[in-house]
């Protein structure tokens, strides 16, 4: 059985791959920022230890590594962005930033899936291409508001009212509020990668910034098992199924002591 792929590549004007040892820095922080977005998606939909991706040697090329069934669950997510349908502004968010710099001038990308067992590619560069701007599907209401697991390098504490920012590079970053005591427990974490437990309210309108409020810092064995279940709980819509998802993982953090509070 041939495996599905879904990779991204930067390119030369000739269909050639573009060479690592040769990027230009305008290249490489294209790149970059291609390869955090496209990270980031599949964060969002394949559980960390299902996931790994593959940088192809010597060109700048990045595929992601995990079962078929979780890459057809990323290319649907993507097309259903494409079109329009998409309710994760986190996904859209990301499938923006790679759409703005595909459609950079002077720099060619591919960015293609092929299904297990096809011969045939879809290329979601072109597709990307002709759409109109990536923007998540309105909802009735201004916001909702979901609690969520942010991964990322602690690497500024402070401003007017207490916060904290992750940097992802390529001049991204996400700013955190919190309290002052807070503020104080986060700073033991400083220039380190820490993941946290936060309350995101994620406004309708795309001019606005979703914001995030701290409530707990997390180690990666908690971090996993909630990934799990935020990813099936907001994807259900059955309330019952919802209360039974969360009764199971209640259960299952009791009975494992040793999940809890990073220290």
């Amino acid at each position: 059985m041939v495996k599905s792929e879904l990779k991204i590549a930067l390119k030369q004007s000739n269909n050639q791959p573009v060479s690592l040892k040769a990027l230009s820095p305008q290249a490489l922080e294209s790149f970059l920022i291609v390869v955090s977005s496209f990270k980031a998606i599949a964060l969002n939909l394949v559980p960390d230890e299902e996931l790994s991706f593959v940088i192809s040697e010597g060109s700048a090329a990045c595929a992601i590594v995990a079962p078929d069934a979780y890459k057809e669950s990323i290319y649907e997510e993507l097309n259903t962005a494409i079109i329009g349908e998409c309710e994760d502004k986190d996904i859209t968010r990301n499938l923006r930033t790679i759409q703005d710099q595909i459609k950079r001038s002077n720099l060619d990308y591919v960015f293609q899936y092929r299904a297990a067992d096809s011969k045939n590619k879809v290329f979601l560069h072109e597709r990307l291409e002709r759409a109109t701007r990536i923007s998540s599907k309105r909802r009735r209401q201004p916001f909702t508001v979901r609690i969520k697991t942010i991964s990322g390098f602690l690497n500024l504490i402070g401003g007017k009212n207490p916060n904290y920012h992750f940097d992802y590079g390529g001049g991204q970053s996400l700013t955190i509020d919190c309290t002052m005591e807070e503020a104080k427990e986060v700073n033991k974490y400083l220039y380190k990668n820490i993941t946290t437990l936060v309350q995101c309210k994620e406004w309708e309108r795309e001019e606005k910034k979703d914001e995030y409020y701290h409530v707990a810092l997390l180690d990666e064995d908690i971090n996993i098992k909630l990934r799990k279940y935020f990813k099936a709980y907001y994807k259900e819509s059955n309330l019952i199924e919802k209360l039974s998802m969360t009764y199971d993982f209640v259960d299952g953090v009791f009975r494992n002591s040793n999940l809890g509070h990073q220290t």
